[in-house]
């Protein structure tokens, strides 16, 4: 990927980024993104639009890839990015303490859709398997738990 190309793209996500990422609370999409939505900003050539949103759609599958291996080694994990809520580190010592569950955080603040969508990708994956292990509301209890709701 061209430096150009990447700059744009960053400066794409970082425009969007109105949160500083998910809480354990907040769920993850159930796929790749929608189409980016119209806004009053300057005029974006159709064709970065079209490469924005097929880097986010490839970077989703690889994370659904990450995660098929990562249960293929035997591991269970979760991935967070954006500042860390007060109670993510209660959070993290629950589900290592009561399901063995590594929690990984990717980044602070400054997450690019890039790696925002691989861990939306690798989550999917690992908490469909985590409810299938523990039950639906495994995630939910912790997070109850660890006073993050």
């Amino acid at each position: 990927m061209t430096t150009a190309r990447r700059s744009l793209l960053v400066a794409l996500s970082l425009a969007a980024c109105a949160e500083h990422g998910p809480s354990p609370a907040t769920s993850h999409p159930e796929g790749p993104p929608p189409p980016l939505a119209e806004w009053d900003g300057p005029s974006i050539p159709e064709s970065a639009v079209k490469a924005f949103e097929a880097l986010q759609a490839s970077a989703y599958a690889q994370g659904e890839r990450e995660a098929r291996a990562a249960l293929g080694r035997g591991e269970l994990a979760l991935q967070t990015f954006g500042l860390p809520v007060p109670c993510r580190e209660r959070y993290a010592r629950l589900l290592w303490h009561e399901h063995r569950i590594e929690h990984r955080a990717l980044s602070d603040c400054a997450a690019v859709d890039e790696l925002r969508m691989r861990a939306h990708g690798f989550n999917k994956v690992l908490e469909a398997e985590i409810g299938r292990r523990f039950g639906a509301d495994a995630l939910a209890v912790a997070a109850r738990k660890a006073g993050c709701r």
